[in-house]
């Protein structure tokens, strides 16, 4: 996957909004209510752009089928997501059991993401600092439930867990950070 390709072409489909503020993006990243909200607002990927995407996720069923345990559908439709300085994700977990979620959330089984920059403890060019995603539950001893796990992004790099863990996005404390998200039910 060339992550570069796809950042330039979100990049410059969106040159006039400049990376801008949309309002779906300030709902999901200061912390209000987030569960639940549309994701796919906050871009609009070319249909060849969504295509590739969802095949390379789709490419890798199979190894988090037997990496997880689990029988898993397509992946959903893929989201671009991009956080500015001071931009974060509260703590959350991307399956949600309430009757009032809509049915593609409530069967969520594996949750992917694919990073398009670096985190980095300096700034720098096409880099972000802090944006961190901390995933809390991955280990099973209660003396450690609470501690999260700190995942760096890393250009190129698709990383999955559990639907069910709790995680979240540290703010962006330099640079923009650039994810595609996906779910598998």
């Amino acid at each position: 996957l060339d992550t570069a390709a796809v950042a330039a072409e979100h990049a410059a489909q969106h040159a006039d909004q400049r990376l801008g503020r949309w309002a779906a993006h300030e709902r999901l990243h200061r912390g209000l209510e987030a569960f639940g909200q549309e994701r796919g607002a906050l871009s609009h990927l070319r249909d060849e752009t969504r295509a590739l995407l969802t095949e390379k996720l789709t490419g890798a069923k199979a190894e988090l089928e037997a990496y997880f345990g689990v029988e898993l559908s397509h992946p959903q439709e893929p989201q671009f997501l991009f956080y500015r300085e001071g931009d974060f994700f509260q703590v959350h977990a991307d399956r949600g059991t309430d009757p009032k979620n809509p049915e593609a959330v409530r069967e969520r089984k594996v949750s992917a993401i694919i990073f398009f920059n670096n985190e980095t403890d300096e700034p720098g060019d096409d880099t972000y600092t802090g944006g961190s995603l901390i995933i809390y539950g991955i280990l099973k001893d209660p003396r450690f439930e609470s501690r999260g796990f700190k995942v760096p992004g890393a250009a190129g790099m698709l990383l999955a867990f559990r639907s069910d863990l709790f995680h979240e996005v540290t703010p962006v404390t330099s640079g923009s950070r650039y994810t595609v998200v996906s779910w598998f039910a």
